[in-house]
């Protein structure tokens, strides 16, 4: 075992989370910090856990570094094959066996639960619990996915990284279409910002424009079964979008469908259809027109209950008291 007094470094880097866009940077950064790419590459050895045998993972960590500082080994799914006491006890020791030379990061992906933290690696993880007694040999770094109150914050900084900007109203778009999928978000603004050639921030007539909304479409035609009263056919859309899509991507979808219609029915009652709505800056005529038949459907005191009632949702989804799947079953077959 390396002389923790002699360790500078850390030897081991645990990166856990369910942000994996978050998980791949940092990696990348550890990556940066080796010096010139080429030389970092040859020393950059990446494994995949649920596929690589004792003996390999023991020879990638033991190889000496070329005319470099240290090696870089990375392994996705690191505890796949350690299903019994002892196969975890002899991963254990070649974790402290580590040469100064190496830096093994380990890739463990994770979700975080509300009020209840990590799910796969809590702190009474064995893994974790023996992190805990490493001190500056171990470096744990966790990654949660971006609220929906932080993703246009989290847009707007990454478009930055990208070298365009984008406008707060086209960020908040951009999220509510897509929830905290920050994958995705990310693969959208290259998009984005290919579409507007750099030379302009992106508005919300381009995301509306540009970003795939099949989801949205099948969003109007709940709404249109839940106007009607067509339960079946409500549920029958819900579950195709589940099939393609995170749940609180479709609860930010049905959010955001909800407030317009709360002031497209407001405009209807006060005669002024066709103002500007918040969150859809010159939309099509179309979209109003079918923004205002669904709205004909509800009354004022029904959107308000409606949206009063999704905040009941998100808030039950975010303390997780219910699964969100089933917190939207619930929602759409209460209203139909």
């Amino acid at each position: 075992m390396p002389d923790a007094e002699a360790v500078e470094k850390p030897i081991v880097y645990l990166v856990h989370g369910e942000d994996t866009l978050a998980m791949r940077s940092f990696v990348a950064t550890l990556r940066e910090r080796m010096g010139d790419p080429g030389m970092a590459e040859l020393n950059t050895q990446q494994l995949d856990g649920s596929v690589v045998t004792d003996e390999q993972l023991r020879a990638a960590v033991n190889t000496l570094p070329f005319l470099a500082e240290r090696r870089l080994v990375i392994v996705e799914h690191p505890l796949a094959r350690l299903n019994s006491a002892p196969a975890r006890q002899r991963f254990l020791d070649l974790l402290q066996g580590l040469p100064l030379s190496t830096a093994l990061v380990l890739l463990l992906p994770d979700e975080n639960e509300p009020r209840r933290g990590w799910k796969n690696y809590p702190e009474d993880h064995w893994l974790m619990k023996w992190a805990a007694e490493q001190g500056g040999r171990v470096f744990v770094r966790s990654f949660r996915l971006p609220t929906a109150s932080q993703m246009p914050a989290w847009v707007q900084q990454q478009a930055k990284k990208m070298g365009v900007s984008i406008s707060h109203a086209a960020a908040e778009e951009l999220s509510a279409l897509l929830g905290g999928d920050t994958e995705r978000a990310s693969r959208e603004l290259e998009k984005l910002a290919a579409y507007v050639n750099r030379a302009r921030p992106i508005e919300v007539e381009d995301v509306q424009e540009l970003v795939a909304q099949t989801g949205e479409v099948d969003v109007f035609g709940m709404v249109d079964a839940l106007g009607e009263g067509d339960t079946r056919r409500a549920l029958r859309l819900l579950q195709g979008l589940l099939q393609v899509q995170d749940p609180f991507q479709i609860f930010g979808m049905m959010v955001r469908q909800f407030r317009l219609l709360l002031q497209v029915r407001e405009q209807l009652d006060e005669g002024r259809l066709g103002e500007p709505l918040s969150g859809m800056k010159n939309a099509p005529k179309g979209v109003i027109h079918q923004l205002a038949r669904q709205a004909q459907r509800f009354s004022m005191a029904e959107l308000t209950r409606i949206y009063h009632d999704l905040l009941d949702v998100d808030e039950q989804m975010k303390n997780g008291e219910v699964d969100p799947v089933t917190a939207l079953d619930r929602f759409v077959a209460g209203l139909a």
